[in-house]
């Protein structure tokens, strides 16, 4: 029978805890397997050149999961530092590093549909050569971890114990680990530790004080997580198109513009999305007008990446012809879509919201 104890931490002997390590385990290989691969097929021109993938809208989707699938997992890595064998483990966390885990795989999945659709459709058959079955068989054993990650997960998760009260997302988030951290990393020999715990609030300053700071920045940081996830999507927008403008040559303000943008809406509704889904930071209840502006800015954020890879199919769907022809119709493309689907998105969370 369960108690609330055993509903809060996981005991050494608990079931669920080698299950998890088990789906975290093959998570993390899953996402170290991916970036490499990702890497290889995009940024290496002799064998991106006979890639099935390597155009939109087949690249669109690989642009953003070779950013997000890394980083991801790297905080997830940093946060399983935590879960200690000889340590009875708090669910909430053991939930959330999961969590974290199968969203990887996720984004992980989708690549691989994608590309398996690009080969299934033939894409861009004409630029095949000799190394493209090597491409094609190379899906294979990294779609075979994928899908055993998918298993291992959801075996994990069906072991974790019910939440107290039968409500999921109870307990702490991910800001709540930032100290437990530092102080794990923080020792003699360990500079990037010393450096995160000065951070996060600890050092030579009276413990009380820095505690007291520490509460009121991670009080900050949860009070004003969209505006702050909007600025750091945009300074990420402008650092992509800042290193494809220096890796490919200056491609126009216009162009530049456009590119920066792109990228800073999908990060931002990764991220704001990816806290809804993983609880990065607790955001105190917000209004009606709030909680429906936040769906619309996320919902028309997305609506930017899905239009580049979409652009060609939106163009023919208004009746303009059969590809888009400039940099100017592509950001009208963008735009546009981005405005709609915020007008729509906001309209469907407020009246969803109705009390």
């Amino acid at each position: 029978m369960r108690d609330d104890l055993t509903r809060d931490q996981l005991d050494l002997a608990h079931p669920a805890r080698p299950a998890a390590a088990a789906a975290l385990m093959t998570s993390a290989a899953g996402a170290a397997a991916f970036t490499l691969f990702a890497y290889l097929t995009t940024q290496v021109r002799a064998v991106r050149a006979g890639s099935p993938w390597q155009d939109d809208p087949y690249d669109t989707v690989v642009t953003f999961t070779m950013f997000f699938v890394p980083l991801l997992g790297t905080l997830g890595a940093a946060r399983a530092l935590l879960c200690r064998r000889d340590q009875p483990l708090p669910r909430h966390r053991v939930e959330q590093v999961l969590r974290a885990g199968l969203v990887c795989t996720l984004l992980v999945a989708a690549t691989l549909a994608t590309d398996w659709a690009a080969v299934a459709v033939r894409a861009d058959r004409a630029s095949w050569d000799g190394g493209t079955p090597g491409l094609i068989a190379s899906l294979l054993p990294l779609t075979g971890l994928t899908v055993e990650s998918l298993l291992l997960h959801r075996r994990a998760v069906r072991r974790l114990p019910e939440p107290v009260g039968g409500v999921e997302g109870t307990g702490g988030d991910w800001l709540d680990d930032l100290v437990p951290i530092a102080d794990l990393l923080a020792g003699p020999r360990s500079r990037a530790g010393r450096a995160l715990a000065a951070l996060v609030g600890r050092g030579d300053v009276p413990h009380a004080v820095l505690g007291a700071v520490t509460r009121d920045v991670l009080r900050f940081v949860r009070r004003r997580f969209t505006p702050l996830a909007a600025a750091g999507a945009l300074t990420a927008g402008v650092l992509v198109a800042t290193g494809l403008a220096v890796g490919e040559g200056w491609p126009g303000s216009l162009l530049f513009t456009v590119e920066a943008a792109v990228f800073a809406g999908g990060t931002f509704a990764f991220v704001t999305i990816g806290n809804s889904v993983l609880r990065f930071a607790a955001s105190p209840p917000a209004s009606r007008r709030r909680r429906a502006a936040r769906t619309a800015a996320t919902a028309g954020a997305s609506a930017l990446p899905v239009s580049l890879a979409l652009r060609d199919t939106v163009w023919q769907l208004l009746g303009f012809g059969d590809h888009v022809d400039s940099i100017g119709q592509w950001a009208a493309v963008a735009l546009a879509c981005a405005l709609l689907t915020a007008v729509l998105a906001f309209g469907v969370a407020w009246a969803g919201s109705r009390e």
